[in-house]
């Protein structure tokens, strides 16, 4: 009997705690001459792109793996394993290699690696790059990638100042440059050029091991110093800089740079690639994708569907489309470039520093306040347990937005409401079987009866905030506290029947250790877990006068103690400043847990230094690497 009341209950609370499915993706929506197709979760941040085989495209998501959009615009994802510590990866740039395969590189601090996809199955074969040796990757954030020869890839080091070529096998050959690379690129004198975080070009002959760094009118000015870099159509290798604004060309024979200066002031040029004569390149805080002549240096710009899309990366794909990144909010774009999209082009993201930092920023971003500390989490999975019972718990089920305000009487953070839109936000939860479906012992049998169809049966759950939502600091890290109170909407129960509130106190770990995301990004993407067991007190208010309390109680098992109970989800988080500059604050948190959040956005956002050279260590290293699957 408790086992059936139990059971009864699981289903209840899940629906209780808003876990309830987001609609089903949409298929690919245009918008005048742009088409956009919606992630099932949007706030993983797509960044990387490659084209696939038969009319596909696949993307790497900082805070949700990777996946695949097909011909028919459905999306189909696919996680990727941990790595060699158990912490989740985060999957960054992307390119197809020579032989078909489809490869991303790991951004994460953790551990360097990179992986290779087998795009018919999707199933990852991961390289974990070494950290010991005379040339590594030790501290490497692996950002840039492009194709290499025989179905090698050739990866940047970042931090580590390092340049490697993989190959399908495992071997690695690295290559030490003494700077500090993002983007890579084999240029048309098939030597390998890189975009360096301080505004430097760099060459590297992979027969002698020899770089040579070239400066260009902006080296050591703006932030971020490097975007992209690509061999464009007129025998020069073209890169974007997006801290200050340009668009830059070097000519490999005689080293001479040209830079040309987009309409949009702070446009913030990222992504680019070469195309029918042009380069194309995305404008990522002002959502909009650009295009220059390199005949006459003429710029044109073309918008977005919507600002505060942050495109990112930008590719040569099916249907003889471009194709880009849209971060900010979970969207893959892609037009045709002969038909490009019309209307005047958004204005940048307003920024603090004018002219050399750039302010690239997700939709999220503008529900909070201007000058406050915002976060949006929202859930990707997971389960309720009862007593013997588990409930599992779909995708992208309820979020919760805010700024962080001042402490209140309980010396927590305040998760202050958004100044757009809602602080939590769940759609009404169907539950199977409706009311008779709850009944101990004959619920299963009877939920599945044509009775089980009367309107009058029918039930739904939804919920709302029973208080303020709190932040505040444990002994391994981060936790919110939700209060909900939870409706159970059917025509016998009335309008008042409700269970709570209930306290969850949710201790917040992330995944991939350390979180941070690309650096040409606004915000901080997470994947994280939230774990707690939770009270589930009895119902009241249901029927007239309260007559079926019982009745209802008896059919979930409630109230249910915390030691019976358990919550266990995965999520996203994104963290950012605000940036609605509509609405003044009425106060700046302070204190611990503002603290550790404002940590966590500055490490997960903050430019990258020049490594030193390496002496007297050699120019190259050669490595055997074991894949892991």
């Amino acid at each position: 009997m408790r086992h059936r009341r139990t059971r009864a209950g699981s289903l209840a609370l899940a629906a209780v705690l808003g876990l309830s499915p987001l609609a089903a993706v949409p298929a690919a929506s245009a918008d005048g001459r742009v088409t956009e197709v919606a992630l099932p979760v949007p706030d993983v941040a797509p960044v990387g792109l490659a084209a696939g085989p038969g009319g596909t495209v696949w993307y790497a998501a900082n805070a949700g793996g990777i996946g695949r959009v097909g011909a028919d615009g459905k999306v189909t994802e696919f996680k990727v394993g941990e790595n060699s510590q158990g912490l989740a990866g985060i999957p960054d740039a992307m390119t197809a290699a020579s032989d078909g395969a489809i490869w991303f590189t790991d951004v994460s601090y953790s551990v360097p690696r990179v992986g290779r996809v087998d795009p018919a199955s999707g199933a990852a074969t991961l390289f974990e790059l070494p950290t010991t040796g005379d040339v590594n990757f030790a501290n490497a954030q692996i950002a840039g990638i492009t194709p290499g020869p025989g179905g090698s890839v050739w990866v940047s080091g970042g931090t580590a100042g390092t340049i490697g070529r993989v190959d399908p096998s495992g071997n690695v050959t690295a290559y030490a440059t003494g700077l500090s690379p993002y983007g890579v690129t084999v240029g048309p004198d098939q030597a390998v050029w890189f975009s360096d975080s301080s505004g430097l070009v760099g060459r590297l002959d992979p027969a002698t091991g020899e770089v040579v760094p070239h400066e260009t009118p902006f080296t050591n000015q703006g932030y971020p110093g490097m975007g992209d870099i690509v061999s464009g159509p007129d025998g020069k290798v073209w890169f974007t800089q997006p801290g200050v604004g340009r668009i830059g060309s070097i000519d490999p024979a005689t080293g001479e740079v040209a830079e040309y200066a987009p309409p949009r002031p702070d446009s913030d040029p990222t992504g680019i690639v070469a195309r029918d004569g042009k380069l194309w390149f995305t404008e990522a805080a002002a959502s909009n994708i650009g295009s220059l002549d390199p005949a006459t240096g003429e710029i044109a710009e073309y918008p977005l569907p919507a600002t505060l899309s942050a495109p990112t990366r930008i590719i040569n794909g099916p249907g003889g489309h471009l194709w880009f990144t849209e971060p900010g909010r979970g969207l893959i774009g892609h037009f045709d470039p002969a038909d490009p999209p019309s209307g005047s082009s958004h204005p940048a993201v307003p920024t603090s520093t004018p002219g050399v930092s750039p302010t690239p920023g997700a939709r999220f971003q503008n529900q909070c306040a201007a000058e406050t500390l915002c976060q949006t989490q929202v859930t990707t999975g997971g389960n309720v347990k009862i007593g013997t019972f588990e409930q599992s718990l779909p995708n992208g089920a309820i979020r919760i937005t805010g700024s962080l305000g001042a402490p209140d009487e309980t010396g927590d953070l305040v998760l202050d409401p958004p100044v757009i839109g809602e602080q939590l936000v769940s759609k009404p939860v169907e539950v199977p079987g409706g009311l008779i479906g709850q009944l101990p012992l004959i619920g299963p049998v009877l939920g599945k009866s044509p009775a089980a169809m009367w309107e009058v049966n029918r039930l739904t759950i939804s919920q709302s905030l029973a208080g303020k939502v709190h932040l505040y600091l444990t002994d391994t890290g981060l936790a919110v506290r939700v209060p909900l109170n939870v409706q159970l909407n059917n025509s016998l129960l009335g309008t008042t029947c409700v269970i709570g509130p209930i306290t969850a106190s949710l201790p917040t770990t992330f995944l991939a250790g350390a979180p941070n995301g690309d650096p040409h990004l606004g915000f901080v993407p997470a994947a994280v877990r939230l774990e707690a067991p939770i009270d589930v007190p009895a119902a009241k208010g249901c029927g007239p006068f309260g007559i079926l309390d019982g009745v209802i109680n008896q059919m979930m098992g409630l109230p249910s103690p915390a030691s019976q109970n358990s919550m266990k989800m995965t999520g996203v988080l994104n963290l950012g400043n605000g940036i609605n500059a509509s609405n003044t604050p009425e106060s700046v948190a302070s204190g611990p847990v503002a603290a550790k959040l404002k940590q966590l956005l500055k490490a997960g956002t903050t430019q990258r230094k020049a490594a030193k050279a390496p002496t007297p260590a050699p120019k190259k290293a050669t490595y055997k690497l074991k894949a892991r699957h």
